[in-house]
This record gives C-alpha cells, sequence and structure tokens, in this order.
C-alpha cells in the first residue's frame, strides 16, 4: 500500500503545480460515483492509465530525488513530459529523453532541453542564443511541450510515440532542427558501452 499512496501523493502534487489545489471531497457517499466524469480530460485519462500496474514496467527508471544543472530530476520531468505529449511512458522514451536532458547539460532553470521557447511570466534569457530561464517547474514543462509539438519535431514525436526505442529518439532528434545534434546519440552508446 506504501506504494499506491507514494502515487497518490505524486499525483496530488502534479495537478496542485497544474490546476492549483484539489477540490475538497463531497462526504456524502450517495453522491459519489465511480463513473468517469464526462469533463474528463485526455490527462486523467493517461494519468489513469500511468496508475494501471501493467502500464510500468520492471525496467523503468526510477526517480531519485536528485536534480540536474536545469533544477529539474531528469527522470520525473522525463515523465512529465511524456505524459504531457500523450507520448507512452516506456523505459526506452525515459532513457531517449533524460540522455537528451543529459546531452543538453543546460543550467537554464527548469529547461533541461534548452529551449528558446518565449512567453512566461518571469522568463530570463540564459544564454545569447535565445535559451531561457523559466521561474517555475510549470513554466518549464509547458514551454518545452510547446516547443516540441510546433509542427517542426514530427519526426522526434513519431519516434516518441513507437515508445520503444531510444535509439530512434535520439536519431530523430539528430536529424531535426531541435540543435542537439548528435549528442543525444552518443549519450546513450556511452550508457550502453
Amino acid at each position: 500500500m506504501d506504494g499506491i499512496a507514494s502515487v497518490q501523493a505524486r499525483i496530488q502534487d502534479i495537478l496542485t503545480q497544474f490546476d492549483g489545489p484539489p477540490a475538497a471531497p463531497d462526504s456524502n457517499p450517495a453522491s459519489q460515483s465511480t463513473a468517469p466524469d464526462a469533463g474528463s480530460t485526455d490527462f486523467a485519462s493517461a494519468l489513469a492509465q500511468a496508475q494501471a500496474p501493467a502500464s510500468v514496467p520492471a525496467s523503468m527508471p526510477s526517480s531519485t530525488g536528485a536534480t540536474n544543472r536545469a533544477g529539474v530530476d531528469p527522470v520525473q520531468w522525463a515523465k512529465d513530459f511524456l505524459t504531457r505529449l500523450n507520448a507512452p511512458i516506456t523505459a526506452s522514451n525515459v532513457r531517449a529523453i533524460t540522455a537528451w536532458e543529459q546531452a543538453e547539460g543546460t543550467a537554464a532553470a527548469y529547461n533541461p532541453l534548452a529551449t528558446t521557447q518565449s512567453g512566461y511570466a518571469g522568463e530570463t534569457r540564459f544564454n545569447s542564443v535565445g535559451v531561457k530561464n523559466y521561474s517555475s517547474y510549470a513554466d518549464g514543462l509547458d514551454a518545452n511541450v510547446k516547443a516540441i509539438t510546433n509542427g517542426l519535431y514530427g519526426n522526434i514525436l513519431s519516434a516518441l510515440q513507437q515508445g520503444n526505442d531510444a535509439d530512434a529518439v535520439a536519431r530523430a532528434i539528430a536529424g531535426s532542427r531541435w540543435g542537439t545534434g548528435s549528442l543525444v546519440e552518443k549519450v546513450l552508446s556511452a550508457q550502453s558501452g
């Protein structure tokens, strides 16, 4: 049961970051329903699927609680990023995204993939290329999702949707305009060797 309690606590933490605090539960048992809410979102469906025991393979990397130079837990950020992209959270996808974070190696606040996406309150310029520092985890995550879904990176999104080959994701990144080049491939190769 301890594992379920920690998952539920993490879900509440994520919901609080994006939607504010959860609504107080209704104390009237007669009014509570187990049927899906007609207003449920794709996020809610993805979250329910992620909670299912079969959706987390034994080889899935686990969060360490440590943060990278961008100030995020690389594994947790990868999982949150994949969730926002509606991409499967598989060991291969998490490995690809964490390798991408490592390849970028940036200290840009809450911006582990070093996007230049702008339009967020409190953002600042990190470097001369225009990579941004974001003032919150939620803004950094949203900015990276917005950048990767802007229509220029379909090859990366397609590889992530397959969810079964970190090297294919790395090749898609190398073949894209993102700017990381073949560094993700090199990180993955070093991890395998």
